[in-house]
């Protein structure tokens, strides 16, 4: 499978669940989420100083069309979990004609409501962490808050942040929410390194390490998750040092060792 992707396999180990990246190439994630809007002022609307926070469940991750990894979030003894919370702070909201409603723009949160991001997550402007758990799967189907718990109890894999990215999108008269944007790392725990890379046909988009887009559909006010939808992002990992260059280096290291264990050979001869 790695010569099919052009790139290594790379699978995080540990005793939590391992999602498999290519190394030295894009990985494609296709996740859900599931989100609510805290209305803080009141009004029935969304509005600057709103907060957005959700559940996030990696479900594929693929490079160059091959299949690396699938989550398995049935109960049972092989959970294969990835799964995460993000919480972000409307920041601007612009009205529009229909069948727009409205463009928005989100920032880092202040304040986290459900006490998933510590007070150092959100001084560090965190806006999503990330968890592997081969324990609990991934489900919509309880509260919020025990959601939330089995989205976040395993092992955390990476903390992501808005600055020098961007997070913005559009509200339709219909309920739906596009939205995208690119966000950095501000904690890494992967055992990997990632080189920052732009949203495809986009421009003006800065150079981020992952970037997202997602469609997220309007459930009802009766619903304990508000907004529900499919989407997709991008990470694209450093390249490990190829196997001639770590032949090179052996080489290289052992003729320095060799010629100071000479040097030193001569100066006791001296």
């Amino acid at each position: 499978m790695a010569g099919a992707i052009g790139g290594t396999l790379l699978c995080v180990s540990g005793v939590e669940a391992s999602p498999i990246l290519a190394v030295g190439a894009l990985n494609d994630l296709n996740f859900n989420v599931s989100q609510n809007l805290v209305d803080n002022d009141g009004n029935g609307v969304a509005s600057p100083g709103d907060y957005l926070y959700g559940i996030v469940n990696v479900t594929r991750i693929s490079s160059n069309g091959v299949a690396l990894w699938d989550a398995k979030n049935v109960p049972g003894p092989a959970i294969d979990s990835f799964s995460g919370y993000y919480i972000g702070t409307v920041a601007t909201i612009t009205p529009l004609p229909s069948p727009w409603a409205a463009i928005f723009t989100m920032a880092p949160a202040s304040f986290d409501p459900n006490g998933v991001l510590s007070a150092a997550d959100l001084a560090a402007h965190t806006m999503v962490k990330l968890f592997t758990d081969t324990m609990t799967p991934f489900e919509t189907n309880g509260s919020v808050a025990d959601d939330i718990a089995k989205a976040t109890d395993g092992t955390l894999w990476g903390a992501l942040g808005l600055d020098d990215g961007d997070w913005n999108g559009v509200v339709m008269q219909n309920g739906q929410v596009f939205a995208g944007g690119g966000l950095n790392f501000v904690s890494n725990f992967t055992g990997l390194n990632f080189a920052t890379h732009q949203a495809p046909g986009c421009t003006t988009c800065p150079n981020v390490d992952l970037y997202f887009n997602t469609v997220a559909t309007d459930n009802g006010l009766n619903q304990a998750w508000r907004y529900s939808g499919n989407n997709n992002g991008a990470l694209r990992t450093v390249p490990e040092p190829s196997v001639a260059w770590l032949v090179v280096a052996g080489f290289l290291a052992l003729g320095v060792t060799r010629f100071w264990n000479r040097g030193s050979n001569f100066i006791n001869r001296c």
